[in-house]
């Protein structure tokens, strides 16, 4: 038996009890304040006539094509359920679907495990915390169920193994926010996966691990200055990250279409972010490689905020630069989002504070136009930094403390952990 597997089979047993028991807990806490669980099985009666029939004549369509094709037709059918938006319909035929193949043969086993996957995905993007912890139970139960019953079926257990520690990574960093555990979730997920790409029992490179990785590095990030960051060899992830994307590349020439993912919203955000995170961390011959295999991942949010960082770091005549480079950024906000200005702006500002701190009349004519953005973005709470760094420049000491530290307060409670310490830092070197 492979020590991968045995780690999983461990695992199952441990966290089958333990979600069960905190499950029960949080649902009386929940029912204390007058919570309830979605009843998705009541989600038909406000359909009319006509939509019920439809809807009824759909479910009897998968119910015969999994009876046809069995488990691999399962993500399809959820494709077309949630086509429209409808994640509550998706778990209302996620229950009918686990209620018709109930039993213990392989082929119902895994429509069945497969039904509560998508079910799992549907209710994180309903944000349904409660249901999501039940049917996460349910999902531990059936994989260790199939364990016990097929554990001579390698692939389809290594397969579960890696969906398992995936949605108890989401368990542990959304329910319990615990990073450290969620880390260690990542990790074992990603060896699975890894180990199923060495051995052939994936389609690599359509199937990757480009995903796990990047949610390794930004848990690394979120834990830099703990105990697990320093046992975990962060180069290694970035190194595998930058062979899957040029072997996705190298695949793409034959299939154009799996590229697609990962140019488009809202992958190509995460891929965005993951770039700056390991420019940041001093991996750029890394990121270089990566930006010039596929150019067309990179967004103009993305490439504004490496530029404004190459002129702060590396580049002579800052001053000029950052004042030409604030055109840019004029232009490219036609067409962007209210995040995406925010996030630009703060690194702008940032960089533009550093580099004119002695020039008092360019301060204060920042200082200006930060107010006039914060107010017209509404108060986004990160342009704070920017703002408490001018006042304490022109002198309005106690004004920027009381700033900085409420706005780390409101970072720590909102979960923005990177804005909290650069607060943090700011508040060190500045105040």
């Amino acid at each position: 038996m492979s020590f991968l597997l045995e780690g999983y089979r461990q695992d199952l047993i441990i966290e089958e009890n333990s979600v069960k028991e905190y499950y029960q807990e949080y649902i009386a806490l929940n029912s204390a304040f007058g919570s309830k669980e979605g009843n998705y099985d009541d989600i038909l009666l406000g359909y009319g006539t006509q939509e019920l029939k439809f809807t009824l004549g759909f479910l009897a369509n998968i119910m015969k094509n999994l009876h046809r094709k069995g488990y691999q037709v399962v993500d399809s059918i959820f494709d077309s359920v949630e086509h429209s938006g409808e994640f509550g319909l998706s778990v209302f035929f996620g229950n009918r679907i686990i209620e018709k193949f109930s039993s213990d043969d392989p082929e119902d086993c895994l429509i069945r495990i497969h039904t509560l996957k998508r079910v799992l995905n549907a209710l994180l993007i309903l944000d349904d915390r409660i249901n999501y912890i039940k049917y996460l139970a349910d999902f531990i139960s059936q994989i260790k169920g199939f364990y016990s019953r097929y554990s001579s079926m390698h692939k389809e257990n290594y397969r579960n193994g890696v969906d398992f520690y995936q949605f108890m990574y989401i368990y542990a960093l959304k329910i319990h926010g615990d990073d450290e555990k969620a880390l260690g979730y990542l990790i074992k997920g990603y060896n699975l996966k890894k180990f199923m790409i060495e051995e052939r029992l994936l389609p690599y490179p359509e199937e990757n691990n480009i995903f796990q990785i990047i949610n390794i590095v930004g848990s690394y990030l979120h834990l830099e200055d703990s105990f697990i960051s320093l046992i975990i060899n962060v180069e290694e992830y970035i190194k595998d990250f930058v062979k899957q994307i040029k072997d996705l590349k190298n695949f793409s020439l034959k299939k154009p279409s799996v590229l697609s993912a990962y140019t488009q919203n809202p992958f190509k955000s995460y891929i965005n972010q993951f770039l700056t995170n390991i420019y940041i961390l001093g991996f750029e011959e890394e990121y270089r490689q990566v930006a010039q295999v596929i150019p067309e991942m990179l967004s103009k949010e993305h490439r504004l905020i490496i530029s404004i960082n190459e002129i702060l770091l590396k580049e002579d005549k800052k001053e000029k630069k950052l004042k030409q480079i604030k055109e840019e950024i004029q232009l490219a906000f036609n067409n962007f989002s209210t995040d995406k200005k925010v996030s630009v702006l703060y690194v702008f500002y940032n960089a533009y504070i550093s580099v004119f701190k002695e020039n008092l009349e360019e301060i204060n004519t920042i200082k200006e136009e930060i107010e006039k953005n914060i107010k017209k973005l509404k108060n986004p709470l990160s342009l704070n930094v920017p703002y408490f760094r001018v006042l304490n420049i022109l002198g309005e000491k106690e004004k920027a403390k009381k700033i900085a530290e409420e706005t780390k307060q409101q970072a720590v409670i909102s979960g923005k952990k990177f804005l909290a310490k650069a607060v943090d830092d700011y508040i060190e070197l500045e105040l």
